[in-house]
């Protein structure tokens, strides 16, 4: 019951407008992300940053968050998504590791250099470098 309460509430702060930004690992090379490479890298078009491989992260489809993302970053749809994911198969690659909470990402980038993940800007620690800031709704 808790977590569930926690869930819309965070829903909620996301529906607010609350922007969202693009985390990693403080060591990574990674400095600033354009749109355009923030893209790239969550589509697994770019999978390394100099020698530094790229690991990406998303919420579960329907997190407010991930749907923000989705919309402002990668400008597609769900249903678009899972089309190019579908193709993408077939290739051998695979779509960004699922987590299920802004925690587990938060925890997941202080740990691995090339993890990437978003997060909502208000939930920025000193332990993570932020390399994107998405528009605010």
């Amino acid at each position: 019951m808790f977590r569930i309460i926690c869930i819309l509430i965070f829903s909620l702060l996301i529906l607010h407008g609350e922007s969202f930004v693009l985390v990693t690992h403080p060591k990574s090379p990674i400095k600033n992300l354009t749109k355009s490479q923030a893209k790239s890298i969550y589509l697994k078009e770019r999978r390394f940053w100099g020698d530094t491989k790229l690991t990406t992260l998303n919420l579960p489809p329907d997190n407010p968050l991930r749907k923000a993302f989705e919309s402002d970053v990668l400008e597609m749809t769900p249903g678009e998504l899972d089309s190019y994911w579908m193709k993408q198969h077939y290739r051998g690659h695979r779509p960004p590791y699922r987590v299920e909470s802004v925690q587990s990402i938060l925890m997941f980038v202080k740990k691995v250099e090339g993890a990437i993940g978003y997060i909502p800007q208000r939930a920025v620690t000193d332990d993570v470098k932020v390399i994107y800031k998405g528009n605010k709704r």
